[in-house]
């Protein structure tokens, strides 16, 4: 006998809020199909915007049978009303995908999303890159004198000196960190899209990681240990990982000691920026990242018009 899938009654879509949603166990199956080879994080974001555009298909009536593409226009539009430009270009993109799978499943001969526009997005990410000496001036702000401080500063030394995501950051754990050609290094076991890539640790970021985890004081831990724990009140280390959302405090937080306004996403940018800017190659940076396509990674560059350094001054005739 087939195992009875029920219909599930309301859809947490941020942590704490419940949203009513009338989700049928049959599009929960085209949300999951969909997701079934998606990282664990991309998967939570996929069925997240899944989830919302089955709502809004049963808000006005229809269904995956019976949408149609002037469905798909308005669908368009409520996002461009509703979400940034990124995250309506990828809620539409999730639209299409679960449509895509219903015509898989056979429940529609075609797509009525196939050719509908998407959203162009601009050629340069809106998040804020720091300078060189705003960056320096943010390090300097963390009182390494604490046990605390020590492991705020591995964890800004990190993202501003490597680029590697908030969810990146949390995630290493100690056997990530190895030498390999007489470098030290950190394996970034599941990055976007859950792929796996090897960042250099420059030698400043590997001595702020010696002193946190000489001073944090963890005896007998386990190689697959997190490199990043949490503080009791007393201070003292505990071995549960720091979630992404306390590097995102951490880093608005020291941002606004120096009166910028930053997110973790911005310091992706300041890494990417700076790397560009001290003539590091486009693909050097693009691998760093973490990016699949250079485009992306060119979004992140900012201040790209160079008055001191431009390209009209290397032709001569």
């Amino acid at each position: 006998m087939a195992d009875v899938i029920p219909e599930p009654k309301e859809i947490e879509i941020v942590p704490g809020t419940t949203l009513p949603i009338a989700i049928r166990w049959g599009n929960d199956r085209l949300i999951s199909a969909m997701t079934g080879q998606l990282s664990p994080k991309s998967q939570r974001v996929y069925r997240t915007d899944a989830k919302i555009f089955a709502r809004w298909i049963e808000e006005q009536g229809l269904s995956i049978e019976t949408i149609e593409r002037d469905d798909m226009i308005q669908y368009r539009e409520f996002l461009q009303n509703s979400y940034a430009k990124a995250t309506a270009a990828r809620m539409l993109s999730v639209a299409r995908r679960l449509l895509e799978e219903a015509m898989h499943a056979k429940r529609i001969a075609v797509n009525p999303a196939k050719g509908i526009r998407g959203f162009k997005l601009a050629n340069e990410t809106p998040h804020t890159a720091l300078n060189k000496a705003q960056a320096r001036e943010m390090l300097q702000e963390v009182d390494k004198s604490t046990i605390m401080g020590k492991r705020n500063y591995a964890i800004l030394m990190l993202l501003l000196r490597t680029g590697i995501r908030r969810s990146e950051c949390s995630a290493l754990r100690l056997c990530d960190l190895k030498q390999e050609q007489g470098h030290h290094i950190a394996t970034i076991e599941h990055g976007k899209g859950d792929k796996r890539r090897t960042v250099k640790l420059p030698v400043d970021v590997q001595r702020a990681i010696d002193d946190w985890m000489k001073v944090s004081r963890r005896k007998n831990v386990a190689p697959d240990a997190p490199l990043f724990v949490g503080l009791r009140k007393d201070h003292q280390p505990t071995e549960k990982a720091i979630s992404d959302k306390l590097i995102e405090r951490l880093v608005i937080e020291y941002g606004k000691k120096i009166n910028v306004d930053i997110t973790p996403h911005g310091m992706r940018a300041t890494f990417i920026t700076l790397a560009l800017e001290g003539k590091a190659s486009l693909e050097q940076t693009q691998y760093a990242a973490g990016h699949e396509s250079p485009r992306t990674t060119q979004r992140y560059q900012k201040r790209k018009l160079n008055l001191d350094d431009n390209a009209v001054d290397y032709i001569k005739l």
